[in-house]
């Protein structure tokens, strides 16, 4: 996905309802097309629509956003024209440096907020989007939903998870065994809802509850999930 846009809705229908969200630069695989809209997958599997306007022809990416977002400008100047602002994850590629600045194919993007290599603690990530808005099917530091945090916390750090909870519940790493004690960077899953563990009793979660990333301790969120009705702890997964 590129041209202009920074993000584009993956949605369930033509014109529908957002499930999930490509990044610039990220692989879609068109499968047919309808109109103004195509439908396909995303690199981890994830099927869904979007405007066929967000796509282009496919390129090699070199690097990624590592700041939470970066502007791209028109010339290596952070007084020239903004082009584009791209939020964390988006791929890109380098095509040399001027001073303090990467040239890309759409402009130049300041070389310390890209990287070429993953991320070495995918828990430190997710601690860089407390505050963002939750979003429903959102997938990037301007609005993420629970899943997506936890998909984009692990691929920062070259690690492939699916997109939705359910999957992940079956996929991410190895189950905890019961009565383990729970360690950073372990993944508790409900009935539709992931979050993972910032210290052994501290969950750092999207949630509709606050309507944001956060911290809460885990027996808070245990209890305040029975008592909504929601049922108790399905799974825990360990990287």
């Amino acid at each position: 996905m590129r041209g202009n846009q920074p993000l584009t809705d993956l949605l369930d229908a033509p014109n529908g309802k957002r499930v999930s969200q490509l990044l610039f630069g990220e692989a879609f695989t068109v499968e047919k097309t309808d109109g103004a809209n195509s439908f396909g997958r995303m690199a981890c599997g994830y099927q869904g629509w979007l405007r066929s306007a967000a796509l282009a022809e496919s390129r090699a990416a070199s690097h990624h956003v590592s700041a939470m977002a970066t502007f791209i400008y028109a010339q290596p100047d952070m007084k020239s024209e903004l082009r584009l602002r791209l939020p964390f994850g988006s791929q890109v590629k380098v095509l040399g440096t001027e001073g303090d600045f990467s040239r890309l194919p759409e402009g130049y993007a300041f070389t310390a907020h890209l990287s070429d290599q993953p991320a070495t603690d995918f828990v430190s990530i997710a601690e860089r989007f407390l505050g963002v808005p939750y979003l429903w099917g959102g997938r990037s530091s301007l609005g993420v939903d629970c899943s997506g945090l936890a998909q984009m916390a692990l691929q920062a750090a070259g690690l492939e998870a699916p997109r939705d909870s359910g999957p992940q519940a079956k996929s991410i790493g190895k189950a905890v065994p019961d009565g383990t004690p729970l360690k950073r960077g372990d993944f508790i899953f409900w009935r539709g809802h992931v979050g993972l563990m910032q210290t052994a009793d501290t969950l750092l979660h999207a949630t509709a509850f606050s309507m944001s990333v956060m911290l809460e301790p885990l027996a808070a969120t245990v209890a305040r999930v029975e008592a909504q009705g929601y049922g108790g702890i399905t799974a825990m997964r360990r990287i």
